[in-house]
């Protein structure tokens, strides 16, 4: 087995894009590092794998060593191709504790909900869209206590003042990259998270070295608040800009 020096894990959209030319610098030094063998490359990200692999070749996103998706609830290894299958353990562990029939009980009635687009619902995660609900946020903790008044192994994941999903409550971005590094035998301390919204939050709460680029939505930035005088690294730079600022700020570049 490898024995990488650090773990990244980043998120795509807003983190990575957003800015092309700083995104292909990025994409050099990560190559470079993955070459010498001292980097592992996680790609963590509300997309579909279809969507993670058109971005390789139209959009400069990196090569990953690993693909986490659909908000933390499926892993793919390498080779990626469209006929990949999910990671069978994780696959597993999570479908042990996920109805999906039950988590849509939690949304019906919600007034303005809209269910995302089939693509985007699979067996371990239901996604809806809240924007048009007279207020979003007491939709979200209504949803929420009725998740909690059931007593269902679920959770919320709220995102972008937009896009909420219900997934297990052992799934999600930060729990299936610590699944990784348990399977990789790597340290929590070997690992930087970068994101830029709620949906990444999970990767900040499970790992104490994050990047947290400088158009990252309010309910990230807030973590300044929450963490004062931690790891985390506010980048004043925009997307891959960002992450740049941040992997020189923890010694990787």
């Amino acid at each position: 087995m490898k024995h990488y020096k650090y773990l990244l894990a980043t998120d795509i959209d807003n983190t990575l894009t957003g800015d092309p030319e700083a995104l292909k610098e990025l994409r050099n030094d990560l190559e470079a590092l993955r070459k010498k063998g001292e980097l592992f490359l996680v790609l963590s990200t509300g997309r579909r794998l279809n969507q993670v692999l058109d971005g390789f070749e139209n959009e400069f996103i990196p090569r990953g060593d690993a693909i986490v998706s659909q908000v933390g609830t499926e892993i793919y290894l390498p080779p990626f191709s469209l006929s990949s299958r999910p990671n069978d353990e994780w696959n597993r562990k999570l479908n042990g504790q996920f109805s999906r029939g039950k988590a849509l009980e939690f949304v019906e009635g919600i007034e303005g909900l809209e269910l995302q687009p089939e693509e985007f619902n699979t067996p371990l995660k239901v996604s809806c869209y809240l924007d048009k609900a007279p207020d979003p946020e007491k939709a979200v903790e209504q949803i929420r206590r009725r998740i909690e008044d059931k007593g269902e192994s679920c959770q919320v994941v709220w995102s972008s003042g937009r896009d909420l999903d219900i997934i297990p409550a052992d799934a999600g971005k930060g729990k299936a990259i610590r699944f990784l590094i348990n399977h990789l035998e790597l340290s929590p301390k070997q690992v930087i998270v970068a994101g830029d919204s709620g949906n990444d939050r999970s990767m900040f709460d499970e790992f104490e070295s994050g990047i947290i680029v400088g158009n990252a939505k309010p309910e990230l930035k807030k973590l300044q608040e929450e963490h004062p005088g931690g790891k985390l690294f506010f980048a004043e730079k925009l997307y891959a800009a960002g992450v740049l600022e941040g992997l020189k700020h923890f010694g990787v570049l």
